[in-house]
């Protein structure tokens, strides 16, 4: 034996080894280069899942970031009730950074629209470097002069004027009186409003009839509210309050600026809607990146065996596979976050920022290169896990014995044979077709379970089409406001007749109240009380919260029942208890009268509400409010339910009667749609563009899997062709292998679809959604199922137009 024989054998070196570890990555990037078809998809996936990620999170925080820049120029409190001593005391403090003096006059009803007369001082009383935006004129100054008034181009457009400085124009205010003006400046105002504010001069605030006598309402920004907690300002804002004597209801925390401090239900919501439908987003990404790498890595086993045999460990192979996917995130993740962005910008410019885009980007970026590494870990797994020998011997289809000596030779049978062959790429692409489908079936399921005419019916629109009630106008102007419009009320026995006259007025609906005023636990205020009768106490009694609802009982000991007890405490910081007493005060028609009442019972509000449609806080027995109002006419409300085809004939009836009775105004069902439609539709179209792009992912994966199919059997169709096949044969046998893939998903889709639909529906029933009702999509289900069945179609058509431009024997070869 030679002395060289005698030696070890040297240990086989890795393939890296020569080239200091750069081989594996050139292995991977000539990998990428050479499946093009395979890259297009991962990298539209990418592109997908990236730019749905950025816009959805860059829209939540533009908005954020839009509502932070318009709070930053907006008052943190409203102090209602003040004198002009409380608005210098107010600037002193050394808590407050803004305090602006400003006068409501009363508002007055005109067609329908509300128009209010304000003012606001020429000047801040303590502004440290910090400006309020107020009314900024688009053209013209604002007021100075008495005579000199300042509107919006929505008012002017309303009123049908010209709206340019300089022109005059004529307001007959509450009290009767009619004053001119001379318009100094127009602002913008966006959208259809019911309410027209008419800015007026501090000069006007302290001379002018309509303001003189009104009290200051002090618009302040509390120091440092920008680091605090929602229950921290809260705190700070009704301590200065007490320290002023200002009650706590004359404080009104602006609630746009307290949406942006941290410790807020809605924050907490949304970041959580965020983070779900992110992960939702991912998950559709994994499942659709790792379908592709399985199928890519499946038809390259071959080629990992080769490598394996020249001396590739298990451990360079999988990174090889990693470092694919890491190459093709390079490609699609900057592609993703520049159309995301975009988008992005484009969807709310006002609320853009380069470090929110810049956080969210890293943010979205490093989650998706996780996706990616997660999706193309198994297949990396597999690519490892095949030996040489295995390699060699395999085909690409999992071949199982069977007893049958013959089989059918047709379209429909072939592709049978071949689905069995290749039943887990097959389940890979249902699973994520259908998971796609049952996220788009919810969305679908949301749109047509919502009821937008029983959303618009919400309040007394529950019970008609037309709601008469008594003026706003001459209630205000009233000395005891509605009540003297009930002392020879409008709305009588033979006012009831002429609306039931009407063709197509199938009922009318008469809802009561009586005004009064209360004291309890030191505050007072107004509010009005409403009644039931004998016949509804047991009704009554499955809604209360707490107490009892006794009639013949609450008739001798001067009892009454609570409902908006939350309201109490949101406003005043406590809620009525069990035993409280309250003191109530109201006119009757000749005098005012006086009592002192103790709680039997709490009501459920929302319950009530729905059931009565009466709004009071206070509930008594019927028979003791026609004793406390002398009989008198309460009637405040009336409600016409109607033959909607006859709606616009009743409509008009309805006006012509109104006409004689100037005590009434009307508003229409007609209207509420209106608004409610305009409402949903944006939502809609955003839930169901959203389950599209995730549509997409799964598309995108039956499109890979279809066509690498296609592909990777080029040889296979080319001998079916040379034995008699003929080329419509073959695209049916490939257009039923698809449209398998669609039954498939279809079925996932209905089934799980359908359950998920049905379980939101219900969710949201049981939280008090009650204008959702279960219906099926189908409409929506139809069209997403012609288009998962029209892609294997044209799939297959256009793959074999490609093939016959190639020979036979080529293709066999």
């Amino acid at each position: 034996m030679s002395k060289s024989s005698g030696q070890k054998p040297k240990r086989a070196e890795k393939v890296s080894s020569n080239n200091n570890g750069k081989s594996i990555w050139k292995l991977a990037v000539n990998s990428v280069k050479s499946s093009r078809m395979r890259n297009i998809f991962i990298v539209l996936t990418i592109i997908l899942s990236v730019s749905l990620l950025m816009v959805m999170a860059l829209f939540y925080a533009e908005l954020d970031t839009e509502n932070f820049r318009q709070v930053s120029k907006m008052q943190h409190v409203v102090y209602y009730g003040l004198d002009k001593e409380q608005i210098k005391e107010l600037a002193q403090d050394e808590r407050t950074e803004y305090v602006l003096g400003m006068k409501r006059g009363k508002s007055v009803e005109v067609d329908g629209r509300l128009l209010q007369p304000i003012c606001y001082d020429s000047s801040p009383s303590k502004s440290e470097d910090v400006q309020i935006s107020t009314i900024e004129p688009v053209k013209g100054t604002v007021p100075e002069k008495i005579d000199e008034v300042t509107i919006s181009d929505a008012f002017c457009k309303f009123l049908g004027i010209q709206g340019e400085p300089g022109e005059k124009v004529s307001f007959t205010f509450l009290d009767g009186t009619t004053e001119e003006f001379v318009i100094s400046g127009i602002f913008h105002q966006d959208g259809e409003s019911k309410y027209f504010s008419i800015v007026l001069s501090e000069e006007y605030g302290e001379k002018g009839a309509q303001l003189r006598d009104i009290s200051y309402d002090g618009i302040v920004r509390i120091h440092g509210a920008n680091k605090m907690s929602q229950t921290a300002f809260l705190e700070e804002i009704r301590t200065i309050a007490s320290d002023y004597g200002i009650e706590r209801k004359n404080v009104n925390e602006n609630n746009y600026f307290l949406d942006t401090l941290s410790g807020g239900k809605r924050q907490v919501q949304q970041n959580l809607m965020i983070i779900g439908v992110g992960i939702g987003i991912l998950f559709v990404s994994v499942l659709v990146i790792y379908s592709v790498f399985y199928l890519a890595v499946v038809g390259r086993i071959q080629q990992f065996g080769q490598l394996r045999t020249i001396g590739m460990t298990k451990r360079q192979i999988r990174r090889m596979v990693r470092y694919e996917g890491l190459a093709l995130c390079s490609i699609g993740i900057p592609a993703g976050l520049l159309v995301g962005g975009l988008i992005g910008y484009l969807l709310k410019p006002g609320g853009w920022s380069w470090v929110n885009t810049l956080l969210i980007g890293l943010a979205v970026t490093a989650a998706d290169i996780i996706t990616v590494l997660i999706s193309v870990r198994k297949p990396a797994v597999i690519a490892s896990s095949v030996s040489p020998v295995e390699a060699s011997r395999y085909s690409g289809v999992d071949v199982k014995e069977s007893n049958k000596l013959y089989r059918k030779i047709t379209p429909l049978h072939l592709a049978l044979m071949n689905r069995s062959r290749n039943r887990k790429k097959a389940a890979l692409t249902m699973i994520s077709l259908g998971v796609g489908g049952v996220l788009f079936m919810l969305a679908a399921f949301f749109c047509t379970s919502t009821s937008l005419e029983e959303y618009a019916r919400q309040g007394p629109f529950q019970h008609g089409e037309f709601v008469i009630d008594l003026s706003y106008n001459m209630a205000e102007t009233a000395e005891h406001g509605i009540t003297d419009l009930q002392i020879n009320n409008a709305i009588n026995e033979e006012f009831l007749e002429k609306v039931e006259s009407i063709d197509g007025v199938e009922k009318t609906s008469v809802y009561r109240e009586a005004l009064i005023k209360w004291e309890a636990h030191g505050d007072n205020s107004d509010d009005s009380m409403v009644a039931f009768g004998p016949e509804e106490e047991a009704k009554l009694k499955t809604m209360l919260e707490s107490g009892q609802a006794d009639y013949d009982a609450m008739m001798k000991e001067d009892t009454l029942l609570i409902t908006h007890n939350d309201l109490n405490e949101e406003i005043y910081g406590w809620k009525y208890q069990i035993g409280d007493r309250i003191r109530l005060s109201w006119y009757d028609g000749q005098k005012e009268c006086e009592e002192e009442f103790t709680v039997a019972g709490i009501l459920d509000t929302d319950k009530y509400i729905k059931y009565s449609n009466q709004y009071g806080d206070f509930v008594l027995p019927e028979e003791k409010l026609a004793q406390m109002t002398k009989g008198m006419n309460l009637n405040s409300q009336v409600v016409v339910k109607t033959d909607r085809e006859k709606e616009k004939q009743i409509e008009k009836g309805l006006n012509q009667i109104l006409e004689e009775y100037p005590s009434l105004t009307m508003s229409t069902l007609k209207e509420n749609e209106a608004m409610t439609e305009n409402q949903f539709t944006i939502l809609f179209s955003v839930m169901l563009g959203l389950s599209i792009f995730i549509v997409a992912f799964s598309l995108l994966n039956m499109l890979n899997t279809l066509i690498t199919n296609i592909l990777t059997r080029k040889r296979e169709f080319a001998m079916l062709q040379s034995v008699g096949m003929t080329t419509k044969q073959l695209s049916h046998m490939i257009q039923i292998e698809g449209l398998m893939l669609t039954a498939g998903n279809l079925v996932i889709t209905l089934v799980f679809g359908t359950t998920a639909g049905y379980v939101m529906v219900r969710i949201l029933q049981y939280f008090g959604v009650e204008y959702m009702h279960f219906h099926f999509p189908g409409i929506l289900f139809l069209a997403y199922a012609v288009v998962t069945a029209i892609v294997p179609v044209v799939v297959s058509t256009v793959m074999i137009k490609g093939f016959q431009k190639e020979a036979l024997v080529e293709r066999l070869r």
